[in-house]
């Protein structure tokens, strides 16, 4: 079985157990074809050197063509062996280019430089490898970036809250008990908002010198 199809039962097997085993064959099929790396129709009139061409250039594993032999065999066809391989290593002179190496590592996708021509291997690698660097400068700044967001959310929604105190505070009508409660409420929410400032500043220092790495290292590589 292809990699689609290991995935596709992994999902039917974690959905839990079910009462009658047929229910577990059948829902099975369903995902496995639903998965299948080409459909029936895609298989009849499939261009095997234009497959081939597109998985290569997309640095597809070189299993992608086992599973495109699993899901043709449900109409009883063949891939071209030739035609596909003619085609792949056509896409793989495409996708093995020392500048495509650097995109690749930058979405922090695998590099399977082990599939390219030995000529282009060694310079894909290296444009790969700082790729991966970006892609690590670049999450880390977006993580610093999230958490720094979400933190002045909860700011800003402590201080909706404090003026919502206030307000009820002003009213004639508040009781001694509810107002010890508010009193109360709004001096941990007061604590809170100087610790919230002091974590930002901290936060934001970081993000500062992430980002001054990040523009670093680009300037470094030209990029």
């Amino acid at each position: 079985m292809g990699y689609s199809g290991a995935k596709c039962l992994h999902k039917v097997n974690s959905r839990g157990d079910y009462m009658f085993k047929r229910s577990v064959i059948a829902f099975s099929a369903f995902l496995l074809s639903s998965c299948a790396s080409l459909s029936p129709e895609q298989c009849k009139n499939a261009d095997w050197r234009q497959i081939g061409y597109t998985d290569g250039a997309s640095g597809e594993p070189a299993g992608r063509l086992q599973e495109h032999a699993s899901a043709c065999a449900k109409a009883d066809i063949k891939p071209d062996l030739d035609a596909y391989l003619s085609g792949r290593m056509e896409g793989l002179l495409s996708y093995c280019q020392p500048e495509n190496g650097f995109e690749v590592g930058r979405r922090g996708r695998p590099d399977n430089v082990g599939d390219c021509p030995p000529h282009l291997r060694a310079l894909f690698l290296d444009q790969y490898r700082q790729g991966r660097e970006i892609n690590g400068l670049e999450t880390q700044v977006q993580n610093l970036r999230n958490v720094l967001q979400n933190d002045q959310n909860e700011a800003r929604r402590n201080d909706r809250r404090m003026e919502e105190i206030r307000k009820e505070l002003r009213r004639p009508n508040v009781s001694p008990e509810r107002r010890t409660t508010l009193l109360n409420e709004i001096e941990r929410l007061l604590d809170r908002r100087q610790d919230a400032g002091r974590r930002q500043l901290a936060m934001q220092r970081d993000l500062d010198i992430a980002e001054d790495r990040l523009r670093f290292r680009l300037r470094e590589m030209r990029r």
